[in-house]
């Protein structure tokens, strides 16, 4: 018996709900990564996206979206309108007074982006969830990251292609808090999958100004993603 429950101990860290992989498996390629969930962890399933959540700093670790054209070329217009996102736990969840203390140097920066998110008005209305949001560095946020989710949208008009992106914040140890225990990531990762070529792109970058052109410096296998997060994608790279 002992030596059951010794096995079970060291397994028990890593593992991953149920929740996206039953309610919204549109969105995942292999179903959620494999990570150690942590005391207040939800996965949560909106109508574009999904999310995992990490309540001890009130942000997403991991944000799932499968982008399709339709995604990118609907009527929704653009509308600023942040809130908390109410699938989420009340004493786990941001707030916009949380935010308001940074403001000038950070950004609620999105991990599904608005243009994302154009198929209707509820939907882009869901991107700006505070549970999509991390505290990014302004210019992060408006320069080397955009370039990235440009690109994406770029790849993602291939008539032959069929694309997944998993974007996160890493909160390593250390890292700063604001407000009502809003963890700021010390950096950013974004995963691009195309499910038929089964080709991956990833990139790993500090949360931090960063020249929009050293875009390539952050471009990493797959293996330094899970390194650095903690998860286990199954994507077979």
């Amino acid at each position: 018996m002992k030596k059951i429950i010794l096995v079970l101990a060291l397994l028990a860290p890593l593992f991953a709900f149920a929740g996206i992989n039953q309610q919204c498996p549109q969105f995942t390629v292999n179903g959620t990564p494999q990570y150690a969930a942590q005391p207040g962890d939800q996965e949560i399933c909106h109508m574009n996206y999904a999310v995992i959540h990490r309540c001890s700093v009130k942000a997403p670790v991991a944000v799932f979206e499968h982008l399709t054209v339709a995604a990118m070329t609907g009527p929704a217009k653009r509308k600023d309108n942040f809130h908390p996102d109410a699938s989420v736990t009340p004493n786990c969840s941001a707030s916009l007074a949380d935010y308001a203390i940074v403001g000038k140097t950070h950004d609620r920066g999105h991990m599904a982006p608005a243009g994302n998110n154009t198929q209707n008005d509820a939907i882009m209305s869901e991107s700006f969830n505070l549970s999509n949001m991390v505290p990014q560095v302004a210019n992060n946020n408006r320069g080397i990251w955009k370039q990235v989710e440009t690109f994406e949208r770029q790849w993602a008009t291939n008539p032959n292609a069929d694309f997944y992106i998993i974007s996160g914040g890493i909160f390593d140890q250390g890292h700063p808090v604001i407000g009502n225990g809003l963890g700021i990531p010390t950096r950013l990762y974004k995963i691009v999958i195309d499910k038929n070529s089964k080709k991956v792109e990833a990139w790993l970058m500090p949360n931090a100004a960063l020249p929009v052109q050293d875009l390539p410096k952050y471009q990493v296998p797959m293996a330094a993603i899970e390194q650095a997060t903690g998860m286990r994608f199954n994507l077979g790279q």
